[in-house]
């Protein structure tokens, strides 16, 4: 499969303008509540806002994969588990990224992704309450991918003995729910690949880049948060 080869930070970004018809997201602080809600029941109208793909393959030609975004829950809000993968892989290599991978045969979306949590990174499958799911993101690497979006406590999170796979992951690292949801971080990058003009969000975190499909199933998280919860 040939996929585009760029440095992501250096294609041209501009800051990141609401939508005028997208609810306003409230000040305070997001709850397990909030979350709950926008997972449950999808908004009438929200569809149009959802980042749903990056690649033009149909869905029969995708795998089925799914994805951990794990919340860790605290007195101050949310902060959400990254990892940066391995330098070595093939696809994303030293890219910002969550836990997650190929589904198997049999397997449920939440099944695989508390599977990969623990296989990549140690994380105790029961210690890990599952919230919902966010709407299937079809990837340029040929997947299609569900989010499963779980909560842990802050103090159980700090109690992991976390097991790093070192032939996937290179270090885990977590960052504040409410960064990566400000509007006021993101940027915007459009370019060019295969005559069709593209384009990714990204937020910078000290030295991290998240950007494309993690960052894409941000956006929707967020979305969803502010229809159900405007």
């Amino acid at each position: 499969m040939r996929l585009p080869v760029f440095n992501p930070r250096e294609i041209p970004s501009a800051s990141f303008s609401e939508n005028s018809d997208l609810p306003a997201l409230s000040d305070r602080q997001i709850t397990r509540e909030d979350l709950m809600r926008a997972l449950a029941h999808p908004s009438q109208g929200v569809a149009e806002h959802l980042l749903r793909r990056d690649t033009l393959l149909t869905e029969t030609e995708l795998r089925p994969a799914a994805v951990l975004i794990l919340l860790l829950e605290s007195e101050q809000g949310f902060d959400v588990v990254l990892t940066v993968r391995a330098a070595h892989l093939r696809h994303h290599a030293g890219q910002v990224s969550f836990v997650g991978g190929q589904v198997e045969v049999g397997e449920t979306m939440e099944r695989a992704a508390l599977r990969e949590a623990y296989e990549e990174i140690g994380v105790q499958p029961d210690d890990i309450e599952v919230l919902g799911e966010l709407p299937v993101y079809h990837t340029i690497t040929g997947f299609a991918v569900t989010p499963v979006v779980a909560c842990m406590s802050e103090q159980a999170w700090h109690e992991q003995n976390l097991d790093i796979a070192v032939d996937e992951v290179d270090h885990v690292f977590t960052v504040p729910l409410s960064h990566v949801l400000d509007v006021a971080n993101t940027r915007v990058h459009y370019y060019t690949w295969e005559e069709r003009t593209r384009q990714y969000y990204s937020v910078t975190f000290g030295d991290y880049f998240i950007w494309g499909a993690s960052m894409a199933m941000l956006r929707n998280l967020d979305v969803l948060l502010r229809y159900a919860n405007a």
